[in-house]
């Protein structure tokens, strides 16, 4: 898997080039298939949504949303044939109309694919056809007033939306037959959009033969069949409607990204991101594309292009235009805008080509066309400077973060393959990285995970929280300092996070089955500022061990304030040992010398009356720590031996790093040893390499 993510994307994009490059030639001429060979491999930042090690499902989506537009223009270019003997355009026009079916058919099968892989990427694709289809038949109409020799082949949109519907429902089936036909979940592929595609393409294939003026003999039908098709369309927003979620429109993390290179760039819009940052280089490589729309503009309405090749442009535009809009929105959008702008760019420069256009044209098109590719190709090669040259990204920080606690919290994990509830990113690099199980991703596969991390992260009460993570066999919840998902999960089950389960793990207002779990970044440039917060569920404790464990947890993490604070709170135990023990290590962190003097007079009370019984094995390690630092090497080495005595795997793993390495610094200072082999290598194991190096 590790190695076939290094190549997917990559290959994916060279046989998009290759292939793009080879249809372009062969069907309209070697000058457009060089631009847009140039054009997928430099336009920013389409350019860089195919990285090697990073594959994801957009570049198979941004290639199909590419396709489904591209397969359509040499049939609309074949559908206009020139001649003035009669058997001969009729001849003609035959042909010409099994040509177009051929294409219109296929892209429609592309479309299909496509939504299959991405239904927020390929749906708005669908729409901006419909708009250029209609755009194109006003065109075709004008044509054919203006040249009487031009014979108007009719466009085969049925076939485009039979092969588009079909595929469609065979997606379905493959995906979802036979155990899950019935979800409606409208953010995946579905039967609805393939019944909507159906009455668009009815609707269409009605305006395209009223607007370019062909005569239908069925009337009654065509009303028929157009009351169906308004029903077929409004059946998707009002299933969303319905169903109270947005399906496809649904705004995800990923949608804030421009690209996936590294100092990518992340804003809620183009607007933001502009405010923000304002006319940089990479603001001018990605908006300056757009501008070709206004020139293939100029292209339709000068005398020279003539009634075919506008009909190209006019089309070419539609999807252009609906995606131009889509990216205003979305920042990740600007990746669907360049791939059918190179639709766009294929259609003018065919148009520039074959039409009767003058120098200054051609020549202002390729030097606009140029000046688009140059840029671009300036941000992909400064992006692809050597990494060690440059300093980490936020995104490379967190995923450096993520990849060691993956593998910390596996070798810590009381049991393997732990379920752990974490913010969706994390989730996954648990899943990865350590071989954990987790709740929280929001994979539509995962409805009733996420539906299940809700419930937990707004639970307004402690008991609701226990059952649903009881019931959920819960074992760890992880809250990244840089990472609010869990927050996000809370707000939209309970509508705010004040008086939610998230919010009181914050404060701290932790109930008596959760124990935090300390644990240290790695030591590097870049983690500065960031934490992970662990809390592991564990049975009911006693409110003096729950206080005793905050402790020792805020001590480990360098959180003195905070320690001395819940020293404070162990005041309340004056006679539990297991509290005396934790002052004790409170009171040496901050330096509390006469405060340490009296609790251990207590301690030696205490232990004096055999009060240390009953101290769980843990508090029993930091007695024998605390017995030692007091110098009473006597009494440190019996408790030792009882810890050696009783210790077994899990309660080796419930130690804090802290407490494990001064427990194997304490048996190897007795000369005492741990007897199982298998322990002691864990005991080594479960250690960061720099303290292991000290042993």
């Amino acid at each position: 898997m590790e190695r076939a993510a290094l190549f997917a994307d990559p290959l994916l994009h060279l046989f998009l080039l290759v292939a793009a490059t080879i249809f372009v030639a062969w069907e309209f001429g070697a000058f457009p298939a060089a631009l847009v060979s140039a054009g997928l491999v430099v336009v920013f930042p389409f350019g860089g949504g195919f990285l090697p090690g990073a594959p994801d499902g957009r570049g198979l989506a941004l290639a199909c949303a590419f396709w489904s537009v591209l397969l359509l223009l040499p049939g609309i270019h074949a559908s206009t044939v020139s001649s003035t003997a009669g058997e001969i355009a009729a001849i003609e026009s035959k042909r010409a109309s099994r040509r177009s079916c051929g294409w219109f058919l296929a892209a429609g099968m592309a479309g299909g694919f496509g939504l299959w892989v991405s239904v927020a990427d390929q749906a708005p694709i669908i729409v901006g056809i419909l708009v250029g289809a209609v755009a194109a038949a006003f065109v075709r109409r004008g044509g054919a007033n203006t040249d009487p020799t031009a014979r108007i082949v009719a466009l085969p949109w049925r076939a485009w939306v039979a092969g588009g519907a079909a595929t469609t429902l065979a997606a379905y089936l493959i995906e979802y037959f036979p155990g899950h036909l019935g979800v409606w979940e409208l953010r995946a592929v579905h039967p609805l959009y393939g019944f909507a595609w159906l009455g668009g393409g009815e609707l269409l294939a009605q305006a395209t033969a009223w607007i370019e003026r062909r005569k239908s003999e069925k009337k009654f039908r065509n009303i028929i069949f157009g009351v169906m098709a308004l029903v077929a369309i409004a059946s998707v927003p009002l299933t969303m409607w319905k169903a109270s979620g947005p399906g496809f429109l649904t705004v995800e993390l990923s949608s804030l990204r421009l690209t996936k290179l590294p100092n990518g760039i992340v804003a809620s819009n183009i607007l933001a991101w502009l405010l923000r940052d304002g006319f940089t280089e990479k603001a001018w490589a990605t908006l300056l594309p757009a501008s070709l729309i206004m020139l293939a503009a100029w292209l339709l309405v000068v005398r020279q292009t003539g009634p075919r090749y506008r009909a190209l442009l006019a089309f070419a535009l539609g999807p252009c235009l609906v995606a131009l809009g889509l990216a205003c929105w979305q920042l990740s959008w600007w990746n669907g805008f360049d791939a059918v702008l190179m639709v766009l760019l294929v259609a003018g420069t065919v148009a520039v080509d074959g039409a009767e256009s003058s120098r200054v044209m051609r020549w202002a098109w390729g030097g606009f066309v140029f000046t688009i590719l140059a840029l671009g190709m300036i941000q992909l090669v400064l992006s692809s400077v050597d990494p060690t040259a440059r300093p980490l990204t936020q995104l490379e920080v967190e995923g450096l973060i993520e990849r060691d606690f993956a593998h910390w919290l596996a070798k810590h994990a009381s049991e393997r393959g732990a379920v752990v509830l974490s913010p969706p990113d994390q989730t996954t690099a648990l899943y990865y990285y350590g071989g954990l199980r987790g709740l929280g991703t929001v994979e539509r596969g995962n409805r009733d995970g996420f539906g299940a991390a809700v419930r937990i992260a707004s639970a307004t009460t402690m008991e609701e929280a226990q059952e649903l993570i009881r019931q959920r066999e819960v074992a760890y919840i992880v809250i990244p300092s840089w990472n609010f998902s869990l927050d996000e999960y809370a707000r939209i089950g309970l509508g705010q996070v004040e008086g939610s389960f998230i919010h009181l793990l914050h404060h701290w207002a932790l109930p008596p089955w959760l124990r935090p779990v300390p644990y240290q970044l790695p030591n590097m440039a870049g983690l500065e500022g960031q934490s992970v917060t662990i809390f592991e569920v564990v049975d009911p404790q006693d409110d003096s061990v729950a206080f005793s464990r905050i402790a020792d947890y805020f001590i480990e993490m360098g959180q003195l304030d905070l320690a001395a604070s819940v020293g404070q709170g162990l005041r309340r135990f004056p006679a539990d040992l297991g509290a005396l023990v934790a002052r004790l290590d409170v009171e040496v962190a901050v330096g509390d010398t006469a405060g340490y003097s009296q609790t251990f007079e207590s301690l030696m009370t205490g232990l004096s009356k055999k009060a240390d019984r009953f101290l769980p094995w843990d508090r029993r390690v930091s007695l024998a720590v605390m017995l030692a630092r007091g110098k009473r090497v006597d009494l440190a080495r019996e408790q030792m031996r009882r810890c050696l005595a009783e210790i077994d795997e899990t309660k080796l793993r419930s130690l804090t790093t802290g407490s494990l390495y001064r427990l194997q610094v304490l048996t190897k200072a007795f000369g005492l040893e741990i007897a199982d082999r298998r322990l002691r290598e864990l005991a080594l194991d479960l250690l960061p390499p720099s303290l292991r190096s000290r042993l």
